[in-house]
């Protein structure tokens, strides 16, 4: 009997100390990381011209500043030509504040203009606002990096 006893209790404990390492909801993804995986999803998306992703990825109100203080809007980002062959972006030391209603992400843009070009490197910080529907871009900022008083 003593036996059974113990091994019913060390089931009970066995069982209890699985489920409490089980994340609370299976298939949910943080906050931080959905908006990294969207960070990476908006990348792709304006290197291959999808005006489909990028609609739905963009605020209404979205800007983005360049080096050289060159802005573009939603509008002017939707209308822009997909990077030529050859061309790519690469996203290196993406980092994801989340504040609420507000995340900042944060990191280096490896861009290759197209085949035979150098690869510029860029730092971004991207804001991302959560409406009723999700997560949106809704500014952006590029520094080639090196360049002010960013220190590498």
């Amino acid at each position: 009997m003593n036996r059974l006893l113990i091994l019913a209790v060390a089931s009970l404990l066995a069982t209890s100390a699985f489920a409490a390492s089980k994340p609370a909801s299976p298939g949910v993804i943080s906050e931080s990381l959905q908006i990294e995986l969207l960070e990476h999803q908006w990348t792709q998306a304006a290197a291959t011209g999808d005006r489909p992703v990028l609609n739905d990825l963009l605020d209404d109100k979205f800007f983005e500043v360049f080096p050289g203080d060159v802005r573009r809007s939603k509008r002017d980002l939707l209308a822009a030509a997909a990077l030529p062959p050859g061309g790519s972006q690469v996203l290196e030391n993406v980092r994801v504040q989340v504040l609420d209603d507000v995340a900042v992400v944060t990191g280096i843009n490896r861009y290759t203009p197209a085949t035979g070009y150098k690869t510029i490197e860029y730092r971004f910080t991207d804001v991302f606002v959560k409406r009723e529907d999700g997560w949106r871009v809704a500014a952006a900022r590029m520094l080639r990096k090196g360049a002010g008083n960013v220190r590498a």
